[in-house]
């Protein structure tokens, strides 16, 4: 159960914080993505504020991913101006991060489009150690649906992309028994919204509460835990999913530890199932050998069916390894709103962590990653299943990595409207290897083999891309790449076939 796991996991991702850039520097090669750090410009307010442009050229002999014979080339004009707004305050801390993206297309100039990338957010120490407000704003682009050309690095057709803002405030309490406990309560209320879609939008409210056993308990722990979330579309489509749980374990040794999780759910969604909450159980074995070692396994039972998990990581100086498995019930709106978490746990890091890492440029680009996948054009709610694994070597001047993954939705409720996308199926492998070339100078390779299956019909998509990137920095704030892209997707359904070859060449100035 997701709050328990978020409990129990706590040390293992602190650790797998420390793993950083090694598997996306490489996918920021159309990007010109850089490491080296940029200086910023301090306010007298304490505020840190940089601005930046990013200027470049694109070719393409594909600008709107058609089918074979129906290609027509481009030459795309790129002017992204962006800032970075910080203050790191005592009991108030701040970050926006804001691009504008335009395109302006030579030919085609039906595919000129402007978008938003947006990443906000405040938090607010109200009262010490005890009351906190979060308050986020994100808005970003992406794929409306997998059905259509799906592109990698910005160039989805424009007839395929949609926006979305997500906005949400976020009271929350804690404080401690003494030695006995901590308590934490949060509330959250929340609105998305969609932008040239016809997408419902939708609000949330939920409401958590956990308490943990304190200091006072040695090697026995224990936690009890509830939730209520409530989820409400502009269309009508409403579901509610509350739970109580109660967390026992034991350490034994300072190495491995035992526990076991028992509660009741009360779910009110749309679903073809006979029964969707009641009594669930799970018990559970985590063993840290090394700081660096972490293997944690779960198994249950939900109204589902059998529930398992698996989480594994090691790390060295050169090497890191890593293989996790999850499933649960999600929504559509559930998934769009964690794509940031989701890139935050594929690099091991929070999504602060993120944010100070990359630019948004950066991250736009990252967010192309097959494994962060896109979700069905209709809304509902699912049972997902996956799985993931992966390699990293690192010898300081070059960096390799693979990582494989397969993930399965299949929707509790068919809707009948875009009957053949609730239910897929994706597996992929990407792997990558950056060098470097000098003190200021990168190379970076990256390629990846997807297959999608819409397990509602027979039709199968497989996609292939390759990407390979010249990265130099000239000055501390001026830095730039040229690089070359090709992707490819083979379907049975012809017309959804598409090739495409690229180079672009930027340029990014910060002041």
């Amino acid at each position: 159960m997701s709050t328990n796991q978020g409990w129990v996991h706590s040390a293992t991702a602190k650790g797998t914080s420390i793993q950083r850039r090694g598997r996306a520097v490489c996918l920021l090669a159309a990007l010109g993505g850089s490491s080296m750090a940029l200086p910023t410009t301090a306010l007298a307010t304490g505020w840190d504020f940089t601005p930046r442009v990013t200027v470049g050229a694109e070719v393409t002999d594909n600008v709107r991913l058609a089918p074979r014979g129906q290609e027509d080339a481009d030459l795309i004009g790129h002017a992204r101006p962006g800032f970075t707004l910080r203050r790191d305050g005592v009991r108030n801390d701040t970050r926006v991060d804001y691009q504008l993206n335009h395109r302006r297309h030579l030919s085609e100039s039906s595919e000129d489009r402007t978008t938003h990338m947006l990443r906000a957010h405040n938090q607010t120490e109200v009262i010490q150690d005890t009351f906190f407000v979060d308050v986020t704003a994100s808005r970003r682009e992406q794929a409306t649906s997998l059905l259509d050309p799906v592109g990698v690095g910005g160039s989805t057709p424009r007839r395929n992309i949609e926006e979305t803002s997500y906005y949400s405030v976020s009271p929350n309490l804690q404080n401690e028994f003494g030695t006995f406990a901590r308590q934490d309560i949060r509330y959250t209320y929340d609105e998305r919204h969609y932008h040239r879609s016809n997408r419902a939008s939708s609000t949330g409210n939920r409401a958590e509460y956990t308490l943990d056993s304190g200091p006072l308990f040695d090697q026995v722990f224990w936690q009890l835990a509830g939730f209520y979330d409530r989820l409400k579309y502009e269309d009508g489509l409403e579901g509610e999913f509350s739970e109580i749980s109660a967390t026992l374990g034991y350490h034994i040794g300072r190495t491995v530890r035992v526990f076991g999780v028992v509660g009741e759910e009360f779910n009110d969604y749309e679903t073809l199932r006979d029964e969707n909450d009641g009594s669930f159980w799970e018990v559970g074995v985590g063993w840290t050998p090394t700081p660096v070692t972490s293997v944690e396994a779960r198994y249950g039972e939900r109204f589902f069916g059998k529930t398992r998990a698996l989480s594994a990581t090691h790390r060295s100086r050169r090497h890191s390894y890593g293989i996790s498995y999850t499933e649960g019930i999600t929504s559509t709106r559930d998934r769009r709103e964690f794509q940031f978490n989701q890139l935050a746990a594929l690099e091991g890091m929070t999504i602060d962590e993120l944010f100070d890492q990359y630019t948004l440029e950066e991250i736009a680009f990252l967010l192309n990653n097959p494994i962060i996948t896109q979700e069905a054009l209709v809304q509902g709610f699912y049972l997902t299943r996956s799985v993931r694994a992966n390699w990293r070597y690192d010898t300081g001047r070059s960096v390799v990595g693979v990582t494989g993954y397969q993930t399965r939705r299949e929707a509790e409720f068919q809707v009948g409207e875009g009957l053949f996308e609730d239910d897929h199926r994706r597996t992929g492998v990407i792997a990558f290897w950056e060098l470097t070339l000098g003190p200021r100078t990168t190379t970076e390779l990256s390629s990846g083999i997807s297959r999608t299956e819409f397990l509602g019909s027979d039709r199968e998509d497989d996609f292939f891309y390759f990407r390979a990137s010249l990265n130099r920095q000239f000055a501390p704030d001026l830095r730039g790449s040229l690089a070359y892209r090709y992707q490819q997707r083979d379907s049975n359904s012809r017309v959804n076939e598409y090739r495409e070859n690229s180079i672009l060449a930027l340029i990014t100035k910060e002041f």
